[in-house]
């Protein structure tokens, strides 16, 4: 009997094109383990992510679940696996887990991360995993920014539906804007988000710690009764950091 295999993979994100497999030869996340999966079991399963990282994106908790027909040991799975994956893709764990389990639409909740190096200017020091911007950010600003974005809202000026015609609507359970020196991290929980909507979130919220966005014109956003024309903070700055079940 097929078994429902659940892995969390950690991956950094610079040399693929996001998650999803493309018809072309363009190397991406799902082609990787997809891959890896066939030479380990000879099987070729669906998978099932719990988001689709867009090129670029890192993740420390990606959580991804197939089903499995062989015999192969699911604790030696995350080894054998990273045996044959390239070191910018690791797997930290697997599991059986019930055949009602699904990586996408049984999450409670997801976390993402935004970095960003202020008072940078031009930077070379890990510039693939941050937004380095010249001016130091009006952190205090962005906090009372965030309070506003926080709740359940129709984010339709942030990013679209993944699916066509699908609503806008989200829950924000909670923006936090930490500062450690010259870093910041914003980060986001919320029940799910719409394609391209923490980038736009991060990008909304640096330009009001920048002193190029009011607190009015983010209300406005919210209010919006059409999708806005917002350029979306740099992809390398962006960690899906943990999934929630």
């Amino acid at each position: 009997m097929a078994r429902n295999i659940k892995l969390v993979l950690e991956y950094e994100g610079t040399g693929y094109h996001g998650w999803q497999q493309q018809a072309s030869s363009t190397p991406t996340i799902e082609g990787a383990l997809r891959r890896a999966l066939f030479e380990l079991t000879g099987e070729a399963p669906a998978l099932q992510a719990a988001g689709r990282t867009d090129a670029g994106v890192h993740a420390l908790g990606q959580v991804v679940n197939f089903r499995l027909e062989g015999d192969f040991a699911t604790e030696a799975l995350p080894g054998a696996l990273n045996h044959r994956l390239s070191p910018d893709i690791v797997v930290r764990s697997a599991e059986v887990v019930d055949d009602s389990f699904h990586a996408r639409y049984s999450a409670r909740s997801r976390r993402y991360e935004y970095h960003v190096r202020q008072a940078a200017g031009r930077a070379a020091y890990v510039r693939q995993y941050c937004w380095a911007v010249p001016e130091r950010l009006d952190l205090i600003a962005m906090e009372q920014a965030a309070r506003l974005l926080e709740g359940r809202h129709d984010f339709r000026a942030f990013g679209r539906s993944p699916r066509p015609g699908g609503h806008t609507l989200r829950t924000v359970n909670a923006i936090r804007i930490e500062a450690d020196g010259d870093w910041v991290t914003i980060a986001v929980t919320a029940d799910a988000f719409l394609y391209g909507m923490v980038r736009t979130l991060a990008a909304v919220l640096v330009d009001v710690g920048r002193g190029r966005r009011t607190l009015d014109s983010v209300r406005a956003l919210l209010d919006a009764a059409q999708p806005t024309a917002i350029r979306p903070a740099p992809a390398q700055g962006l960690v899906q950091a943990a999934v929630t079940y």
